[in-house]
C-alpha cells in the first residue's frame, strides 16, 4: 500500500509539473486575449500561394514535436516515478537537489512567458503583413510589381512596390487593440506624432523614412538611375486621421492602393522599371535562405 502511495505521489509530482509549465503558457495567452486583440481578422483576407500547404505545415510540426515530446516522457516516466518514490519511502529528502529542480522549472516558466509574449508580437506582426500583401495582390492588374520581405542591412522592407509613378517602400505595423479602449480604434497624426488611444509613438516615422532613404541609396548604385523612393506607413485595421499633413502617407491597410495610385511624384518608363525590378529580384533570390 505504502509503495502504491508512493508511486502515486511521485506521478503528481511529474504531472504537476508538466502541466504547472503548461499552465504558464495559457495563463499567458487567457490574459493577452482579455486585455488585446487582433487588429485584424486573418479568415477574412485574401488566400495566397501555399496557404493551405502552409496551415498543413504548421500543424504537422505541431504534432511531431508534441509526438517526440510523448515518447520521451513514455520512457523516463517509470524511471522517474521509481526514483521519486524510493525518495518517499526512505524519507531521505536531497534538499539541494529539491531547490535545484524549483530553480529549474521557474527559469523554464519564465523563459516560457518571454517566448509567449514574442510569440505574440510575431504573430500580429505576421498578420499584419499578410493583410497588407492581400490589399496589394490589385495593384499588379495595374501594371505595378509587388515584393515582399527585401533583406537590407540587418533589417528588412516589409513591401516594396514598383509602378510607373514610383518606387514605394512599405513599412507595415501591427497593433493590438486594447479592449479597454472599446471601439476607438483610430490612430491621429499630430505634432509629429502618432497618437494611439492609450499610447503614443514616433519610430515607426524614423523607421519608415530610413528604410526608404536605403532603398534608395541602394537602387542607385544598383542601377545608376537617379531613383526617388517613397515611403509608406501602413497600420493595418486602424482607422488614420491626420490632424496635420505628414512628410509621407499614413494610411490603413484598406487605403494602401487607392494611395499608391494617387501619388503622381515621378514617372518611371518601361525600361527603367524592369532594371529596378531586375535588381530587386536578384537580391531577393541572392539573400534569401532555402529551408
Amino acid at each position: 500500500m505504502d509503495d502504491l502511495l508512493n508511486q502515486g505521489l511521485s506521478l503528481l509530482v511529474i504531472v504537476g509539473s508538466v502541466y504547472s509549465l503548461l499552465g504558464v503558457l495559457f495563463f499567458r495567452i487567457w490574459s493577452h486575449q482579455r486585455s488585446a486583440k487582433l487588429p485584424i481578422e486573418r479568415h477574412k483576407l485574401k488566400r495566397v500561394a501555399a496557404q493551405t500547404l502552409s496551415e498543413q505545415v504548421n500543424d504537422n510540426i505541431v504534432d511531431v514535436i508534441g509526438l517526440i515530446f510523448l515518447s520521451a516522457l513514455i520512457v523516463t516516466m517509470p524511471f522517474a516515478i521509481k526514483g521519486i518514490a524510493e525518495v518517499f519511502a526512505s524519507g531521505n529528502f536531497n534538499y539541494f537537489l529539491i531547490v535545484l529542480i524549483i530553480l529549474g522549472l521557474a527559469y523554464v516558466a519564465r523563459k516560457l512567458w518571454a517566448k509567449s509574449n514574442h510569440l505574440i508580437k510575431l504573430k500580429l506582426g505576421r498578420d499584419a503583413e499578410l493583410a497588407v500583401a492581400s490589399e496589394l495582390i490589385e495593384l499588379q492588374s495595374h501594371g505595378y510589381q509587388v515584393f515582399h520581405d527585401i533583406q537590407a542591412d540587418g533589417f528588412n522592407i516589409d513591401h516594396l512596390v514598383v509602378g510607373p509613378n514610383g518606387i514605394f517602400a512599405i513599412e507595415t505595423k501591427g497593433r493590438h487593440k486594447r479592449i479597454k479602449d472599446d471601439t476607438n480604434y483610430k490612430v491621429k497624426f499630430e505634432n509629429n506624432h502618432l497618437a494611439f488611444p492609450s499610447w503614443f509613438e514616433s519610430k515607426p516615422l524614423e523607421q519608415a523614412q530610413k528604410q526608404a532613404n536605403w532603398v534608395n541609396k541602394w537602387l542607385q548604385e544598383a542601377t545608376g538611375f537617379n531613383t526617388q523612393v517613397f515611403p509608406v506607413l501602413c497600420f493595418p485595421g486602424w482607422f488614420v486621421e491626420l490632424k496635420q499633413r505628414p512628410l509621407f502617407p499614413i494610411v490603413s491597410h484598406k487605403q494602401i492602393v487607392k494611395t499608391i495610385l494617387s501619388m503622381r511624384q515621378v514617372n518611371l518608363n518601361q525600361e527603367q522599371q524592369r532594371a529596378i525590378c531586375y535588381q530587386v529580384v536578384q537580391r531577393s533570390l541572392h539573400e534569401s535562405k532555402a529551408i
